[in-house]
């Protein structure tokens, strides 16, 4: 295959189940789209592969070009070292040994693996994946005193790239533009939703999806997916849930995901004496996904931030009526009314109220405009705003 064709993507994870999240998935995104075109460098979570040097991989039946920087054990959430701080010198450190692979063509979605690859004669696609500061969100405490001169010097860096795609709506965009003090010009912005597979995430039959998960056809199951993070307002859901449960008795909420606030979320549902009532999946695959969004009566979400939500994406393209906080395109994805609710401000009396309101719209809920943003078109979309080299 001519490299000037290829694609080098750099990114935190395995490129097949770890670490969960937004990441991964449009990761998995461009490998369903772009197949064997794609060179990868990532992580291992495997005993038997390489590290330090590129190698051949299989993923999905498909073999990549492939280059481990670290081995991880999937066990861990959280590590002594911050996994961006060791992404960023472990890239430093083999940064001679991936260029030799020699494709031009690189698609980044971190900041700090942004900042530790020399773009120099390289053909950059940077695709935000959130557009908050990452730091200032950090797992790790310290991280937040650094997010300020982190992205400062990060947008410096990114007038050198050849396209910019952001999976946010127009106004966190316009919120990063203002951020970067004039790195950023408007025009040089691609509003660019995330993907979602709509082969899998379609609406399917809510009782034989709970036949095949083993749940009761006659609870009232509300669910929601994705990863277990304090941001992403697991206790908000809870205590939600809880009041929601006052007057929907036969009710359970199905948490499908992890994170690193699995134990927390664990603990906390316990003081509360709930159960029997909230229950932790763990990890699904993407069809088992698909059959716990369609086996429930009701998506909720209560994120204090996001990009633009697969998961919420995912849900609608399910027919799934859904209740959400207002983050960014929370709005762009949810009509109130048609195919959920969107709830200003945390406020917990309303989402419980619009809880039950969403109950009411007919399923499958309206999605047409979620199919835009189907996995089959993202090539295409990507190509149209990324001329390769």
């Amino acid at each position: 295959m001519n490299k000037r064709s290829r694609i080098l993507i750099v990114d935190f994870s395995n490129f097949e189940d770890y670490p969960i999240g937004g990441y991964l998935s449009f990761s998995r995104n461009m490998i369903n789209s772009f197949g064997s075109r794609l060179a990868l460098v990532g992580i291992s979570t495997s005993s038997e592969e390489p590290i330090g040097k590129w190698f051949i991989k299989s993923i999905d039946g498909k073999e990549f070009d492939y280059f481990a920087l670290a081995r991880y054990q999937k066990s861990k959430t959280k590590h002594i070292i911050p996994d961006r701080l060791a992404i960023y010198f472990l890239i430093k450190l083999y940064g001679s040994r991936i260029r030799e692979i020699g494709i031009k063509n690189v698609f980044i979605q971190r900041q700090e693996i942004f900042l530790s690859l020399q773009i120099k004669s390289r053909n950059v696609c940077y695709s935000f994946a959130g557009l908050e500061n990452p730091l200032a969100i950090s797992k790790y405490w310290y991280g937040r005193f650094l997010a300020r001169p982190f992205e400062s010097i990060f947008f410096d860096k990114l007038r050198s790239v050849s396209v910019i795609l952001a999976r946010g709506d127009d106004a966190s965009i316009s919120d990063l533009i203002r951020r970067s003090s004039g790195a950023i010009a408007t025009e040089s912005i691609v509003k660019f939703p995330t993907r979602i597979d709509t082969e899998i995430f379609r609406p399917m039959d809510k009782e034989e999806s709970r036949k095949t998960l083993g749940l009761a056809l006659s609870t009232l199951i509300v669910v929601t997916t994705g990863r277990l993070a304090e941001y992403k307002g697991w206790k908000f859901m809870v205590d939600s849930f809880i009041e929601f449960q006052k007057s929907k008795q036969e009710s359970i909420f199905l948490f499908i995901g992890e994170g690193e606030d699995f134990h927390v979320l664990k603990t906390y549902i316990s003081e509360c004496n709930m159960e029997q009532h909230v229950l932790l999946t763990g990890k699904q695959t993407q069809p088992q996904i698909a059959l716990y969004l369609n086996a429930a009566d009701l998506f909720i979400m209560g994120s204090y931030k996001e990009g633009w939500s697969t998961s919420l994406m995912e849900a609608s393209a399910c027919g799934i009526p859904a209740c959400v906080t207002d983050f960014s395109s929370a709005r762009d994805i949810i009509m109130d009314g048609e195919n959920g609710y969107v709830v200003n401000n945390h406020d917990k009396t309303i989402f419980v109220e619009c809880m039950s309101k969403a109950l009411m719209i007919p399923r499958p809920v309206k999605n047409d405009h979620i199919l835009l943003y189907s996995t089959q078109n993202l090539q295409s979309d990507i190509l149209k705003n990324w001329h390769l080299a």
